[in-house]
């Protein structure tokens, strides 16, 4: 059964409020798991880090997550992330897919545009999806019935969390509107419901 937001919400608010006050008025529900999980000493880090002006938390909780003794000035200036051959080897099918998609949510973008976009650095976790989503369906495994309910429940948890981040956020929302692209949330969660009574 999937756990519907508002309890999300109401767990996420506890955990919140178990956390160091200086923490506490400084992270979003969002990252609240996240943050807790750290180790005390981790948090603390976290803490100099965000009163020495860190902006991007979660790059940071997870450098923590990994080395708690990571130094302030390493949170607030990360080292540039070095690409990798896989990155740099982009197969042009990935390429090609990522401009038709953008194209398909934007049909507007000139075809240009959406090729430069699509080799843009923001657009670099879609393409690693892009490149796993092949490689699934390339699975000699995928057919394995345990294999495929658990890809089938990854995949569904994900949706679930951006239809969720979706609905929190009301530019998004507008965005996905106002596109092409055919936006329905799904029933999922209300499905559960019914059947779980």
């Amino acid at each position: 059964m999937s756990e519907k937001y508002q309890s999300k919400r109401e767990r996420w608010q506890r955990v919140l409020e178990s956390l160091p006050i200086d923490l506490r008025e400084r992270v979003s529900l969002r990252n609240v798991e996240a943050v807790a999980a750290l180790p005390s000493q981790a948090q603390a880090r976290l803490v100099e880090a965000l009163h020495s002006g860190l902006k991007r938390l979660p790059r940071a909780v997870e450098q923590l997550r990994m080395n708690p003794d990571t130094p302030v000035v390493e949170l607030l200036n990360p080292p540039a992330q070095t690409v990798t051959p896989q990155s740099s080897a982009l197969p042009q099918h990935i390429q090609k897919e990522l401009a038709d998609l953008i194209q398909l949510c934007f049909p507007d973008m000139p075809r240009i545009s959406a090729e430069a976009l699509a080799s843009a650095d923001v657009m670099d976790i879609a393409r690693q999806t892009a490149i796993t989503h092949h490689n699934l369906f390339e699975s000699q495994h995928l057919r394995t019935d345990f294999v495929m309910v658990v890809l089938y429940a990854l995949v569904r948890q994900t949706l679930e969390r951006l239809e969720e981040m979706i609905a929190d956020n009301p530019a998004l929302r507008q965005i996905f509107d106002q596109s092409s692209l055919p936006w329905k949330p799904n029933d999922w969660r209300k499905q559960d419901a019914q059947t779980n009574r």
